[in-house]
């Protein structure tokens, strides 16, 4: 096999068995195993399980980032931003299911990761874009002042971020359909109320 087959095999192994046990419950003999290599072969890919987590991270960061670039290059009014943001989030989440689920299974160790691995502002990157564009829509009058916007992002972050736990897209149910629903239930409590 090609090494960087074989390399993306290890990956995704890794990830599936990390999501359904947790890292620190997978051995290196069981990644070994379901790629079909022994436990030695593996370390000429990656020197060690958390090089494996690290790798996984960094492809999940990575792509998340690009998408929310593009969608800020596209200077959206912050509401249309707000539904691309939630959009890209909930499709990189899908992507990348074994990352994100190790993520929430293990939130303290993966931040640990990101933090060996130098990639702690790129890993923020979507909540401050989420947070200027909502800022954004408080200094042109659109959202509510009476609302803390770091409880609205967080309350905002945490339904998308969970989602991907409960919600299986189909063909009458996509991810944007989602992303729709979860904007106007979030962003229609959070509009600005003329008296």
């Amino acid at each position: 096999m090609d090494p960087q087959e074989r390399r993306r095999q290890i990956l995704d192994r890794s990830a599936e068995i990390f999501a359904r046990k947790g890292v620190s419950a997978t051995t290196i003999r069981e990644i070994a195993d379901a790629v079909g290599v022994y436990s030695g072969a593996l370390y000429h890919y990656f020197p060690s399980k958390e090089a494996i987590v690290t790798e996984l991270i960094r492809e999940y960061i990575t792509d998340l980032n690009e998408r929310c670039r593009e969608v800020l290059t596209r200077n959206l009014p912050p509401v249309e931003r707000i539904e691309a943001l939630t959009r890209i989030a909930l499709e990189t989440s899908e992507d990348y299911h074994g990352a994100t689920s190790i993520w929430r299974r293990e939130g303290e160790y993966m931040r640990e990761r990101v933090v060996e691995a130098d990639m702690v502002a790129a890993a923020d990157a979507m909540q401050v874009a989420w947070s200027d564009t909502i800022r954004e829509g408080i200094a042109e009058g659109l959202f509510r002042t009476d609302i803390d916007p770091e409880a609205f992002r967080h309350l905002l972050y945490d339904a998308v971020w969970h989602a991907s736990r409960w919600y299986l897209p189909g063909p009458d149910r996509s991810l944007a359909d989602l992303a729709r629903v979860i904007v106007s239930l979030f962003v229609d409590g959070f509009r600005r109320r003329d008296t």
